[in-house]
């Protein structure tokens, strides 16, 4: 199969392997599209120092296509039938603690299998995925819109680690694709009031069209003291941090955050972050960190973005900006690198 290797940075090469084969339990997923995650600009960007990633290798977790082929023993799933998939990166031991209550995005062995590292092939023609982590689509989703479910069920994770109350005002920093989806799973969670900031003009216009009730230019507003001036002195009562990567974003979230609120970290930071624990201390901030998702009360909460997006609640089509080939992956991730001057917000690959 034709797939994109990835040796390091910014060299991607796209060259023949070989077609991987399903075997008991799993499947093999033709993809049709995959999107480029914050995650994967980390690697590209060389933001985050992992020792235990080979190179070349093959990567694309955000994923949707058709089944190309069953493994002995899989049922309930037919060949060309259309699917979603909960990446590979995400499967844990089954049997640890945190497996067996459901949160194996917490497992120490998660996306480990003979102690090596598994991974999804999205930026690939085929990729080898276990059953129980597929999901079969509904007529009217598309696969692009359906490669975006990573991403609504990082949200939807984060609603359920921090829900907000019909009075909460919530602050949101970063309007990149997760940021997105935390602004559409707060106001279907019933938040009075979503603030978005961020410093791209076009990723503040596509906060307002996913229901952003007010957007702040972080580039042209201390965003601090613009919440608390909209807030009548009172603040956030959940901040979500969706920026990450080396902004040093942390310690406004702390500032702007209501006394008694919460601060949620979802966004990926890869360098250390300032906190004045006096002032959190003083407003009794209740600091936490999402990662990915899992169930929540036994419920995959990928099947809970599945249903809210076949349901119509969720804009997709804000989120995908570019299309690009497999072929064109170099460009691909250009662009999504660029978003000063691409106004990209979600770039996808169709391999």
């Amino acid at each position: 199969m034709k797939a994109a290797l990835f040796y390091g940075m910014h060299d991607i090469r796209v060259q023949e392997v070989p077609d991987p084969v399903a075997g008991p339990g799993e499947v093999l997923v033709r993809v049709r599209a995959a999107g480029i995650c914050g995650s994967d600009l980390h690697f590209y960007r060389n933001n985050l120092q992992r020792t235990d990633i080979e190179l070349p290798h093959l990567r694309g977790h955000e994923l949707a296509g058709e089944v190309a082929a069953l493994g002995e023993g899989v049922i309930g799933l037919q060949v060309g039938e259309r699917v979603a998939v909960e990446p590979r990166h995400l499967v844990g031991c089954g049997r640890c603690r945190w497996c067996l209550r459901g949160d194996y995005q917490l497992c120490v062995s998660r996306g480990l299998s003979a102690g090596r590292r598994v991974h999804s092939t999205g930026f690939a023609e085929v990729s080898l995925e276990l059953a129980h982590s597929i999901y079969p689509l509904p007529d009217g989703l598309s696969a692009s819109e359906a490669a975006l479910l990573d991403v609504y069920a990082c949200a939807v994770h984060a609603v359920h680690l921090a829900p907000p109350r019909p009075m909460d005002t919530v602050v949101i920093q970063g309007a990149g694709p997760i940021g997105l989806a935390c602004v559409e799973m707060y106001k279907l969670g019933g938040a009075d009031k979503v603030v978005v900031c961020d410093v791209l003009a076009g990723a503040l216009e596509a906060a307002g069209r996913v229901g952003a009730d007010a957007v702040i230019d972080s580039a042209a507003a201390d965003v601090s003291e613009a919440v608390m001036d909209m807030t009548g002195g009172v603040g956030a009562d959940i901040v979500v941090e969706a920026v990450g990567g080396l902004a040093p974003t942390f310690s406004a979230d702390v500032r702007m955050a209501a006394r008694g609120g919460k601060v949620l970290v979802v966004g990926m930071f890869s360098r250390p972050q300032s906190l004045d624990a006096f002032e959190a201390q003083q407003k009794e901030l209740c600091i936490l960190f999402s990662n990915s998702y899992g169930r929540w009360d036994g419920v995959p909460e990928f099947g809970v973005a599945l249903a809210q997006l076949a349901a119509g609640r969720l804009r997709p089509g804000v989120y995908i900006t570019h299309t690009f080939s497999l072929d064109d992956i170099g460009r691909a991730f250009e662009t999504a690198d660029n978003k000063r001057t691409s106004a990209a917000i979600k770039v996808m690959v169709e391999p």
